[in-house]
């Protein structure tokens, strides 16, 4: 983050030149479930530095249509495409020696967003430049602070945790969470989902009756769109029950009513994004010598109309930094 703020200063005398430049970069955004704030940071942020075009794709939910729009970008011979999300990523550009140059964008840089693990996905073999056409922003807080910041909130004897099987983001959470069940000193409840890539609300209700029925102090939901985009049916139930959710991301928070959660902001990480495409298309820095990194600074966010709903309060300490919604 610091090096982030730092470029932008250094290359604030380049882009007021760029700006008045003929050439207009042309920038395709592939989304998993339409536009977020993180899509919202990334072309406000490129828009104030470059004249770009952008041309805005959305698989919406259905993977099979990310292969269409990397043969579109291949054909157009877009300048730099970005991704959201593990899936997305992994659709455009193929997991590392899995990559097929007729199926996959090889030649095209590309910045990824919103990637909870970048490597245990198989994006990368390390946290640095990637020596391939690829690099981008995770957004996900590392487990044990956001573990610790749900303890605060009272003592888990037991976890709750609803995933999707059949996604990366969900598994490599899980996987996360069993590691750290000793230290933290909680029993993991899993209810695995596994119908699909867009698990319905009848598998989500009848996986939240098994969690509920083994009495958890939290749920965990996941940083994993095809979750996301249906938390309400997760939160629903839990919040009815008087179970409080922790979610890894602060849309549900926001919108559907999960009590806490040690989160990124979208928009910030967009903004990050923006700034490694901006030193790609304008700074001709080769996108394989661009580390992949994360932000340093995450907010607790709080909802409180939940917490009064469930009876379960910050500690004072914490009102005082905590976003209050």
């Amino acid at each position: 983050m610091v090096r982030f703020l730092l470029g932008i200063l250094l290359t604030a005398a380049l882009a007021a030149g760029a700006l008045a430049q003929t050439k207009s970069f042309t920038v395709m955004l592939i989304m998993f479930r339409g536009a977020t704030p993180a899509e919202q940071g990334f072309t406000d942020y490129l828009k104030s530095r470059l004249p770009v075009r952008f041309i805005m794709h959305d698989a919406n939910g259905a993977r099979a249509k990310v292969k269409e729009f990397v043969a579109e970008a291949k054909s157009q011979r877009v300048d730099l495409i970005y991704t959201f999300g593990t899936s997305v990523t992994l659709d455009t550009v193929g997991a590392l020696n899995k990559t097929d140059p007729d199926i996959h964008a090889v030649d095209i840089p590309v910045v990824f967003n919103i990637v909870a693990d970048p490597v245990g996905a198989g994006l990368a073999s390390a946290w640095a430049a990637t020596g391939r056409n690829l690099t981008g922003v995770s957004h996900l807080v590392p487990m044990p602070d956001q573990l610790r910041a749900m303890e605060r909130f009272g003592k888990v004897r037991k976890l709750g945790v609803i995933y999707n099987s059949l996604e990366a983001n969900s598994l490599l959470a899980v996987e996360q969470l069993r590691q750290h069940a000793d230290q933290f000193q909680y029993e993991l409840i899993e209810a695995p989902l596994r119908s699909g890539q867009r698990p319905d609300d009848s598998e989500i209700g009848e996986a939240m009756r098994r969690l509920i029925e083994s009495k958890p102090d939290f749920v965990y939901l996941p940083s994993d769109s095809s979750l996301i985009e249906r938390a309400s049916a997760i939160i629903g139930p839990a919040t009815a029950a008087r179970v409080p959710v922790i979610s890894a991301t602060e849309g549900p928070i926001r919108q559907d009513g999960a009590l806490m959660g040690l989160v990124s902001n979208y928009a910030n990480a967009g903004a990050f994004a923006g700034y490694k495409a901006e030193q790609i298309l304008l700074g001709k820095t080769p996108v394989e010598r661009i580390p992949i990194e994360t932000l340093q600074r995450f907010t607790l966010v709080v909802n409180m109309k939940t917490a009064v709903q469930l009876g379960v309060y910050p500690p004072l300490d914490l009102i005082k930094i905590a976003e209050l919604l």
